[in-house]
């Protein structure tokens, strides 16, 4: 097979909105196991997160704005160049993230993950136009999540502080 045809079968896949609303989920998990200091467990997380995109069939229906979005997408990795200059904002993010995470930096963390999900909303509005509106469903989610369970985690984090001052 060749690497055109596989990353059309991975973009096939892709374009169920299942696999862009689990990516959140691996954030989360990616960002629990720099916490804790766990390589393997975020070595694992990655790998999954990366394979997620092809883990549900295609869909019978396709929403031409998602379809568009993604060809974009994989344009930008069919190029070498432009794939190149993607993976490494991409891994930039992953690093800066688990960087943020390793040193227990929560507030910082959250910002890296907002500023990241927003961008990429906006960097496909950018780059596509009206379709680049796609992703907005399953950034709101993932902002929530992220948000929801950063914020729990901060009050616990200060109530902990708290507590050991008495």
């Amino acid at each position: 097979m060749e690497f055109h045809q596989l990353l059309d079968w991975a973009f096939q896949r892709h374009l169920n909105p299942l696999s862009w609303y689990i990516r959140p989920i691996f954030l989360i998990v990616l960002a629990f196991f720099a916490y804790k200091r766990n390589w393997k467990g975020m070595f694992i997380t990655f790998l999954l997160m990366m394979s997620s995109m092809v883990w549900f069939p295609a869909p019978r229906t396709i929403n031409p704005q998602m379809e568009a979005v993604l060809d974009y997408e994989k344009m930008l990795l069919s190029d070498p160049g432009s794939a190149v200059f993607t993976l490494a904002f991409m891994m930039a993010f992953i690093v800066s993230m688990g960087v943020a995470f390793w040193k227990h930096s929560f507030k910082i963390g959250l910002v890296i993950l907002n500023v990241t999900l927003i961008g990429k909303v906006v960097l496909s509005l950018i780059l596509t136009g009206e379709n680049g509106g796609a992703p907005i469903g399953n950034t709101l989610f993932g902002l929530l999540l992220v948000n929801g369970i950063g914020l729990l985690l901060l009050r616990l984090q200060h109530k902990q502080r708290l507590t050991s001052i008495r």
